[in-house]
């Protein structure tokens, strides 16, 4: 199991980060979104809101792989996951479209990840290097 560092989920967490959830379909082709509803409410979990994810949810279906790349500034991380699987109902939905209501939105259900690694991507000279 991969334990995502502390200062990877704060910028996870950060509501004025960048975070962008990448795929791939069956076929090999990759896709990107970017979505403000990906966090990390605990070290061994990544969460993202399904709020337009037509493209991106079938990739989930038919791959089980997901990469999530956050930034703000100079900092920012990769964070691969598996396994999603996709809850529809129960407090974690509730509390995403909390969230989510106050920019007129709201969540289908809350895709779940698990982390496999981490790695550095600021612009620094530790790009590139793996955490965890």
């Amino acid at each position: 199991m991969t334990v995502i560092p502390e200062n990877v989920r704060a910028l996870l967490n950060d509501p004025a980060a960048t975070k962008v959830l990448a795929s791939v379909s069956a076929e090999g082709m990759p896709h990107a979104i970017v979505v403000g509803s990906c966090m990390s409410p605990s070290p061994d979990l990544i969460v993202a809101g399904e709020v337009l994810m037509k493209t991106t949810s079938a990739n989930f279906k038919a791959t089980g792989k997901a990469a999530i790349t956050v930034v703000k500034g100079t900092e920012a991380y990769l964070v691969t996951a598996e396994d999603p699987g996709l809850i529809t109902d129960g407090p974690m939905v509730d509390k995403m479209n909390e969230q989510l209501a106050k920019h007129g939105l709201t969540a289908r259900g809350v895709w779940t990840f698990t982390p496999t690694g981490v790695w550095n991507e600021s612009a620094s000279p530790e790009a590139g290097t793996k955490l965890a």
